[in-house]
């Protein structure tokens, strides 16, 4: 079977005007012939304050995951959902965004863009604005798939940088060549 070793780190967030403290959860969303090997294909990082200096949050939270597989159909993809904490302990999503992971092998910086639905009413604004929170997604299909995303109403907010190293092994058995 071939593999794809996936390491690396989610290395920061930046961009978020939000002044609260920010985490990221995050999940790997792989097709139906995927199998996991090792680490784990859903996970969260620490909390951490803005910089002052360049408004980025630094994670640096690690990555592990192997998989195997008989096929290259549904390619590995990072799914986020960056939250803020506030004062009060109160946590509501600031971004989402979603990555495919790279196809070719070897050490990949990726910027992923964050969007969050936007506020349809005066009304709401307020209710963001004095109470906190935000409009979230219920079905987290939009977010990989972007099928029915082109009907939400989004603002764009800040971006994640991952750093990751992308291994594989065996996959010529499938056709798939790399130069």
């Amino acid at each position: 079977m071939a593999e794809l070793h996936i390491l690396g780190h989610i290395n920061c967030a930046q961009h978020f005007t939000e002044g609260y403290s920010l985490y990221c959860r995050y999940t790997v969303q792989a097709g139906p012939n995927w199998t996991l090997l090792s680490g784990s294909t859903e996970g969260q990082t620490s909390t951490g304050k803005p910089n002052t200096d360049n408004n980025s949050v630094i994670w640096a939270h690690p990555l592990d995951i192997h998989f195997v597989t008989r096929g290259i159909q549904g390619w590995p993809k990072l799914v986020f959902h960056v939250n803020c904490l506030d004062s009060l302990e109160r946590s509501w999503v600031v971004g989402y965004g979603c990555t495919s992971l790279p196809t070719v092998p070897g050490y990949h910086t990726i910027r992923v863009p964050c969007w969050l639905p936007a506020a349809t009413s005066i009304s709401d604004s307020l209710r963001q604005y004095f109470l906190g929170g935000s409009h979230q997604i219920t079905q987290n299909d939009i977010i990989s798939l972007g099928n029915d995303r082109f009907k939400l109403r989004t603002q764009s907010k800040g971006c994640i940088e991952i750093n990751i190293c992308i291994i594989l092994r065996n996959f010529t058995q499938f056709g798939v060549e790399y130069k």
